[in-house]
């Protein structure tokens, strides 16, 4: 007998048979990925954070306290970055007078060079600065007086050399320096960084030929020392003309030829044997000094010399300056003469 119970259909599978794999069809059987839209990139200093090389800061860009307090006190300081876990008293006063004085206050923390710069070199400062109007030789020469020093450095690579010579520039009174526009370091934060903030108050001439801006300032007066290794005149001894432009060449190479040619006379700093040179901070600052040495001295003597001449000529008229000894009478040297 056959059994009553119905037999059940077997449900055919409405699935497709797979067909052989193609690259194609592996594309299509992967889901659609949807990017993301990207956020505008800040600008430097917005208050979003970015990995930004050291090497590319914006070059109105400063960090450190001296650079930030020199830009603030100048009335540079556009924006401060301040780094509020720092109670250095000298922090809490260049962000008190930043307040008062209305300039922008960001928290250092969430900028991105913030974690490309050690804490050391921004020491819990930064900011960003306006931007300066350039410097011309034809004012600095208009401006200058009697006594006037012009800095010439011919291709200075290294922003810590040149940092440290601007520093001292500064502290010596002079009144411009003269960069090449291609060829040397250029003004970049380093710079500012190393000099202390010196290099936002002077005098920066930027010129494309110093060969030409040197005979320039020759036309006005200016007498032109170039600093040699081993070469030229000691400058221990040498006397320095009140217009002067000093001239120091790159840190391995010197100066240039036509940079040379251009001097009227050559200086070398005597050193003892066995040592050929000095670092370039060093020496400029050695060839600054002696020049401001040197020049203080002759108004020295030049001044007791006159003062010197009237005392003589005063106790000349009045014979003997004891009021004793009625007939005698005075040489040049203010001394009594012989008797008879």
């Amino acid at each position: 007998m056959e059994d009553p119970t119905p037999k059940k259909r077997r449900r055919r599978s409405r699935r497709k048979k797979k067909g052989p794999v193609t690259a194609a069809s592996q594309y299509r059987q992967q889901p659609v990925q949807r990017r993301k839209p990207q956020a505008p990139r800040p600008e430097p200093g917005g208050p979003a954070a970015r990995s930004v090389p050291k090497g590319q800061l914006p070059a109105n860009f400063v960090y450190g306290i001296n650079p930030v307090a020199v830009a603030l006190e100048a009335g540079l300081l556009k924006t401060l970055f301040w780094d509020k876990s720092k109670q250095a008293d000298r922090l809490q006063h260049i962000h008190a007078q930043a307040q008062s004085e209305g300039v922008e206050i960001r928290p250092l923390a969430r900028q991105g060079w913030a974690r490309i710069l050690p804490g050391e070199q921004h020491q819990g400062l930064a900011g960003i600065i306006a931007e300066q109007p350039r410097s011309y030789l034809e004012e600095v020469v208009e401006q200058a007086g009697t006594d006037s020093c012009v800095l010439v450095l011919d291709r200075v690579q290294d922003p810590q050399n040149l940092g440290a010579v601007l520093r001292t520039a500064a502290a010596t009174g002079v009144d411009a320096i003269v960069l090449p526009k291609a060829g040397g370091c250029p003004i970049t934060p380093a710079v500012h960084k190393a000099s202390a903030g010196m290099s936002l108050l002077l005098n920066i001439v930027e010129d494309e030929n110093l060969a030409r801006a040197i005979d320039f300032l020759k036309d006005h007066g200016y007498w032109v020392i170039g600093c040699e290794s081993s070469e030229g005149e000691d400058a221990t001894t040498f006397e320095f003309p009140e217009k002067r432009v000093i001239v120091m060449g790159n840190e391995s190479e010197g100066m240039r030829r036509l940079t040379r040619d251009s001097c009227d006379y050559l200086v070398r700093i005597p050193m003892v044997a066995g040592v050929e040179s000095l670092n370039i901070s060093v020496a400029t600052g050695v060839v600054l000094y002696l020049a401001q040495a040197d020049l203080a001295r002759a108004a020295w003597e030049e001044n007791n010399g006159e003062n010197g001449a009237e005392e003589n000529g005063a106790e000349g008229d009045n014979g003997d300056p004891t009021g004793e000894g009625g007939g005698e009478s005075a040489n040049g040297n203010g001394e009594l003469g012989d008797e008879g």
